[in-house]
């Protein structure tokens, strides 16, 4: 098993990913238009209230990401990587649930990714999936909250970190570490 953090998720997502996402799901195209039409007056301002006096800075247009505090953001978010989901499931590398023999290769909350394998090589095949994909949508990870674990047989053991990169690795979680 391996949990994923993306850095700064909701502030990475492109714009056209977005409504690329919405047109897939087959969201009407009039929310769609409206969509596209409201993310090019999506701005910000930073604003300092210091010793009695305002100091404001010039609007900064958010230009990627998802609008923080939009009561869209968390639907957009979990929107963008449905097509992340599908491809999980082609790999048919998760646990298989006996009752109904349904694979299980990840659960998905929000920006919370856990991966969930039968073998260290279908985590590997996971882990190279996500890793593409986050690439393709300019998502990265922040590696130094993610981890992995690995259990055989109901036990705890030890094995190879995850191999992301030339430069990268998910370390496996330490015992008694959380």
């Amino acid at each position: 098993m391996a949990w994923i953090d993306y850095q700064k998720a909701f502030g990475r997502v492109p714009h056209s990913w977005i409504i690329k996402c919405i047109e897939i799901i087959g969201i009407n195209t009039k929310v769609i238009s409206f969509t596209m039409k409201v993310m090019v007056y999506w701005r910000t301002r930073m604003r300092l209230h210091a010793e009695n006096k305002l100091v404001e800075k010039e609007v900064i247009k958010i230009q990627c990401g998802i609008f923080q505090g939009d009561s869209l953001l968390p639907p957009l978010f979990c929107i963008c990587l449905l097509p992340l989901t599908e491809q999980l499931n082609t790999l048919k590398t998760g646990y298989e649930e006996h009752t109904t023999k349904t694979k299980i290769s990840h659960l998905l909350y929000i920006d919370d990714l856990k991966l969930i394998a039968k073998s260290e090589e279908g985590l590997q095949k996971e882990i190279h999936r996500v890793k593409i994909f986050s690439d393709d949508i300019h998502m990265e990870f922040g590696i130094d909250k993610c981890d992995k674990i690995t259990f055989k047989r109901g036990r705890l053991t030890h094995s190879q970190n995850l191999v992301i990169d030339i430069n990268r690795e998910i370390q496996e979680l330490e015992q008694g570490k959380t």
